[in-house]
């Protein structure tokens, strides 16, 4: 295997970024996600596939509420994903000091987003280190049409501090045989 030459394949891919939201009663959280792919091509059943942490908070909110809402970030809300994505709900509220409106499906709305989608878990796929939800869409919303901000435009914005911070968190996922 050339992995030189397969991340030159990989690196020609390029995913939105996300804070993928969930609630439990009064317990919520928030992460950053990346892998969200349609599942449908038949919009009266609109569907997609997202990739979660099997260690993270959210996953536990998740698998007790089976819904979710994912906030499509735009180009400017790069904080966000330390905010989002550098620490675990388990240790601070990551909505103590971000306003948020809950959804249909009780998970946190974020405000000045490209978009949202409030979604209903119909199936998980198990992969190791994450969980794959297949989930149907119950609501969703263009708030801004403007440009999401995404995945290959981090190295860009993000702090040096931060970039460190995130390849750290990267290497966590690389399984270890």
């Amino acid at each position: 295997m050339d992995q030189a030459c397969i991340s030159a394949v990989l690196d020609k891919m390029d995913f939105e970024v996300f804070v993928l939201t969930a609630a439990d009663g009064d317990r919520r959280n928030g992460q950053i996600v990346s892998w969200v792919m349609p599942a449908t091509i038949v919009p009266q059943v609109p569907r997609l596939l997202v990739g979660v942490g099997r260690m993270t908070y959210t996953r536990e909110l998740i698998e007790v509420s089976r819904k979710f809402a994912l906030n499509l970030l735009g180009e400017d809300q790069w904080p966000w994903v330390p905010h989002f994505g550098f620490r675990s709900g388990r240790d601070v509220n990551k909505f103590a000091t971000v306003p948020y409106k809950d959804g249909v499906t009780g998970s946190p709305l974020l405000p000045w987003v490209v978009g949202y989608l409030e979604c209903q878990v119909r199936a998980a796929l198990d992969a190791g280190a994450h969980l794959f939800y297949l989930a149907d869409i119950l609501e969703g919303k263009l708030v801004s049409d403007r440009e999401p901000l995404r995945l290959h435009q981090l190295s860009e914005v993000l702090p040096p501090e931060e970039m460190a911070t995130m390849r750290r968190l990267l290497e966590q996922d690389i399984p270890r045989h």
